[in-house]
Protein backbone atom coordinates (compact mmCIF):
# COMPACT_ATOMS: atom_id res chain seq x y z
CA UNK A 1 0.00 0.00 0.00
CA UNK A 2 1.35 2.81 -1.24
CA UNK A 3 2.32 5.86 2.12
CA UNK A 4 1.06 9.56 2.48
CA UNK A 5 -1.71 11.81 1.66
CA UNK A 6 -3.09 10.06 -0.54
CA UNK A 7 -3.72 6.90 1.56
CA UNK A 8 -5.03 9.66 4.40
CA UNK A 9 -8.05 11.68 2.04
CA UNK A 10 -9.18 8.09 1.13
CA UNK A 11 -8.96 6.08 -2.16
CA UNK A 12 -9.52 7.16 -5.80
CA UNK A 13 -10.05 11.23 -4.19
CA UNK A 14 -7.03 12.53 -6.31
CA UNK A 15 -8.42 10.97 -9.70
CA UNK A 16 -11.79 12.73 -8.69
CA UNK A 17 -10.33 15.81 -8.08
CA UNK A 18 -8.57 15.32 -11.27
CA UNK A 19 -11.69 14.67 -13.43
CA UNK A 20 -13.32 17.34 -11.57
CA UNK A 21 -10.49 19.91 -12.68
CA UNK A 22 -11.50 18.44 -16.49
CA UNK A 23 -14.44 19.78 -17.91
CA UNK A 24 -16.87 16.81 -19.92
CA UNK A 25 -15.75 18.20 -23.10
CA UNK A 26 -12.32 17.83 -22.85
CA UNK A 27 -12.65 14.51 -22.96
CA UNK A 28 -14.51 14.54 -25.85
CA UNK A 29 -13.63 14.36 -29.75
CA UNK A 30 -11.32 17.37 -30.88
CA UNK A 31 -13.47 19.03 -33.32
CA UNK A 32 -15.55 19.83 -30.29
CA UNK A 33 -13.48 22.08 -28.39
CA UNK A 34 -13.62 23.87 -31.94
CA UNK A 35 -16.88 24.51 -31.71
CA UNK A 36 -17.25 26.13 -28.10
CA UNK A 37 -17.68 29.97 -27.92
CA UNK A 38 -14.54 32.18 -27.62
CA UNK A 39 -14.99 32.47 -24.05
CA UNK A 40 -14.53 28.67 -23.17
CA UNK A 41 -11.33 28.74 -24.32
CA UNK A 42 -10.19 30.96 -21.85
CA UNK A 43 -11.72 29.32 -19.24
CA UNK A 44 -9.92 25.78 -20.28
CA UNK A 45 -6.28 27.70 -20.48
CA UNK A 46 -6.93 29.40 -16.99
CA UNK A 47 -7.82 25.70 -16.03
CA UNK A 48 -5.04 24.44 -16.98
CA UNK A 49 -3.05 26.92 -15.95
CA UNK A 50 -4.19 25.87 -12.26
CA UNK A 51 -3.90 22.37 -12.83
CA UNK A 52 -0.55 22.85 -13.63
CA UNK A 53 0.05 24.91 -10.44
CA UNK A 54 -1.33 22.73 -8.40
CA UNK A 55 0.51 20.01 -9.77
CA UNK A 56 3.95 21.76 -8.58
CA UNK A 57 2.71 22.62 -5.05
CA UNK A 58 1.63 18.62 -4.81
CA UNK A 59 5.05 17.90 -6.05
CA UNK A 60 6.48 20.51 -3.01
CA UNK A 61 4.09 18.85 -0.31
CA UNK A 62 5.34 15.46 -1.05
CA UNK A 63 8.23 16.17 1.09
CA UNK A 64 6.55 16.16 4.05
CA UNK A 65 5.27 12.35 3.95
CA UNK A 66 7.48 10.78 0.90
CA UNK A 67 10.42 8.30 1.04
CA UNK A 68 12.81 6.55 -1.17
CA UNK A 69 13.26 8.30 -4.65
CA UNK A 70 9.84 9.72 -4.74
CA UNK A 71 11.24 12.21 -1.85
CA UNK A 72 14.54 12.82 -3.55
CA UNK A 73 12.42 14.48 -6.51
CA UNK A 74 10.34 16.13 -4.00
CA UNK A 75 13.52 17.92 -2.19
CA UNK A 76 14.66 18.58 -5.47
CA UNK A 77 10.85 20.51 -6.18
CA UNK A 78 11.74 22.88 -3.61
CA UNK A 79 14.68 24.02 -4.06
CA UNK A 80 13.90 24.51 -7.69
CA UNK A 81 10.71 26.78 -6.00
CA UNK A 82 13.84 28.46 -4.15
CA UNK A 83 15.63 29.17 -7.21
CA UNK A 84 18.64 27.28 -5.98
CA UNK A 85 21.25 26.27 -8.54
CA UNK A 86 21.61 22.28 -8.39
CA UNK A 87 24.70 20.83 -10.16
CA UNK A 88 25.09 17.20 -11.70
CA UNK A 89 25.70 14.84 -8.70
CA UNK A 90 29.74 13.83 -8.07
CA UNK A 91 30.70 10.04 -8.84
CA UNK A 92 28.20 7.92 -8.52
CA UNK A 93 26.71 8.77 -5.47
CA UNK A 94 23.67 9.95 -6.19
CA UNK A 95 23.64 13.34 -3.94
CA UNK A 96 22.23 16.46 -4.50
CA UNK A 97 24.44 19.30 -5.00
CA UNK A 98 23.77 23.29 -4.02
CA UNK A 99 25.95 25.10 -5.56
CA UNK A 100 25.94 28.71 -3.21
CA UNK A 101 28.68 30.67 -5.16
CA UNK A 102 31.70 29.97 -6.95
CA UNK A 103 33.78 27.74 -4.24
CA UNK A 104 30.53 26.63 -1.95
CA UNK A 105 28.25 23.85 -2.17
CA UNK A 106 25.87 21.58 -0.29
CA UNK A 107 26.06 18.03 -0.81
CA UNK A 108 22.79 16.66 0.17
CA UNK A 109 22.11 13.56 0.59
CA UNK A 110 18.55 12.34 0.97
CA UNK A 111 17.65 9.11 3.49
CA UNK A 112 15.67 6.40 2.32
CA UNK A 113 14.89 5.60 5.81
CA UNK A 114 11.19 5.80 7.13
CA UNK A 115 11.95 5.92 10.93
CA UNK A 116 14.59 7.94 12.63
CA UNK A 117 18.32 7.54 11.35
CA UNK A 118 19.93 4.58 14.01
CA UNK A 119 23.82 4.89 14.42
CA UNK A 120 24.36 1.39 12.54
CA UNK A 121 22.17 2.88 9.51
CA UNK A 122 23.42 2.45 5.77
CA UNK A 123 22.57 6.72 5.51
CA UNK A 124 25.77 7.00 7.90
CA UNK A 125 27.64 5.02 5.80
CA UNK A 126 26.68 6.83 2.47
CA UNK A 127 27.23 10.39 4.21
CA UNK A 128 30.72 9.00 5.10
CA UNK A 129 30.62 8.35 1.11
CA UNK A 130 29.94 11.63 0.40
CA UNK A 131 32.45 13.35 2.54
CA UNK A 132 35.29 11.71 0.55
CA UNK A 133 33.64 13.55 -2.84
CA UNK A 134 33.52 17.12 -0.95
CA UNK A 135 35.77 19.46 -1.46
CA UNK A 136 37.54 22.12 1.61
CA UNK A 137 34.41 24.43 0.76
CA UNK A 138 31.61 21.88 0.73
CA UNK A 139 29.27 21.27 3.66
CA UNK A 140 27.60 17.90 3.39
CA UNK A 141 23.95 17.75 4.73
CA UNK A 142 21.45 14.62 5.62
CA UNK A 143 18.35 15.05 4.46
CA UNK A 144 15.98 12.89 7.04
CA UNK A 145 11.92 12.33 6.95
CA UNK A 146 11.07 9.70 9.43
CA UNK A 147 7.29 9.21 10.28
CA UNK A 148 6.14 10.64 7.23
CA UNK A 149 2.44 9.44 8.21
CA UNK A 150 2.72 11.69 11.14
CA UNK A 151 2.33 15.74 11.58
CA UNK A 152 5.35 17.43 11.79
CA UNK A 153 5.17 19.03 14.80
CA UNK A 154 4.18 15.17 16.21
CA UNK A 155 7.20 13.69 15.01
CA UNK A 156 10.47 12.12 17.23
CA UNK A 157 14.35 13.83 16.20
CA UNK A 158 15.67 12.64 12.44
CA UNK A 159 18.43 10.41 13.82
CA UNK A 160 18.90 9.02 17.36
CA UNK A 161 21.35 10.61 19.58
CA UNK A 162 24.35 8.09 19.17
CA UNK A 163 23.85 8.92 15.45
CA UNK A 164 23.89 12.43 15.49
CA UNK A 165 27.00 12.16 17.84
CA UNK A 166 28.68 10.35 14.95
CA UNK A 167 27.60 13.30 12.50
CA UNK A 168 28.24 15.88 14.51
CA UNK A 169 31.84 14.89 15.04
CA UNK A 170 32.64 14.36 11.36
CA UNK A 171 31.34 17.97 10.39
CA UNK A 172 28.06 16.64 8.80
CA UNK A 173 24.64 18.64 9.22
CA UNK A 174 21.10 16.74 9.47
CA UNK A 175 18.08 18.78 8.02
CA UNK A 176 14.64 17.26 8.09
CA UNK A 177 12.13 17.59 5.18
CA UNK A 178 9.51 19.81 7.68
CA UNK A 179 12.33 22.23 7.92
CA UNK A 180 12.86 22.66 4.35
CA UNK A 181 9.03 22.77 4.13
CA UNK A 182 9.45 25.90 6.44
CA UNK A 183 11.96 27.40 4.27
CA UNK A 184 10.31 26.94 1.10
CA UNK A 185 6.74 28.47 2.52
CA UNK A 186 9.12 31.30 3.92
CA UNK A 187 10.34 32.09 0.44
CA UNK A 188 6.56 34.08 -0.21
CA UNK A 189 7.75 35.88 3.06
CA UNK A 190 11.10 36.76 3.32
CA UNK A 191 13.05 35.41 0.34
CA UNK A 192 15.98 36.99 2.04
CA UNK A 193 15.72 35.42 5.09
CA UNK A 194 15.81 32.12 2.83
CA UNK A 195 19.08 33.08 1.99
CA UNK A 196 20.77 33.54 5.24
CA UNK A 197 19.56 30.51 6.22
CA UNK A 198 21.28 28.27 3.61
CA UNK A 199 23.98 30.34 4.54
CA UNK A 200 23.72 29.17 8.21
CA UNK A 201 23.23 25.65 6.98
CA UNK A 202 26.60 25.61 5.36
CA UNK A 203 28.72 27.52 8.07
CA UNK A 204 27.71 24.43 10.83
CA UNK A 205 29.47 22.44 11.13
CA UNK A 206 27.62 19.18 12.16
CA UNK A 207 24.66 18.36 13.92
CA UNK A 208 21.21 19.40 13.36
CA UNK A 209 20.17 22.15 11.27
CA UNK A 210 17.05 23.94 13.23
CA UNK A 211 15.91 27.72 11.64
CA UNK A 212 15.88 30.14 14.28
CA UNK A 213 12.97 31.94 15.82
CA UNK A 214 11.67 35.52 13.98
Amino acid sequence: MVRGARARIGPGTEDEMTALAQPAVGRAPDWVIAEMPPGYHTRMEEIQRLSADLHALDEIGRVLWQTGDPLKDAVRAVLAALKCEVESTPGAIGSIVVKLDATRRLLLHVSRASGAIQKTSEDLAQAFQVLQFAGERDRVVLVANPDGDTRPAERPDPVTADALHVLQRVGVNVLDTPTLFRLWRLSYEDPGRVRTSLERLHAQEGGRFVMPSP
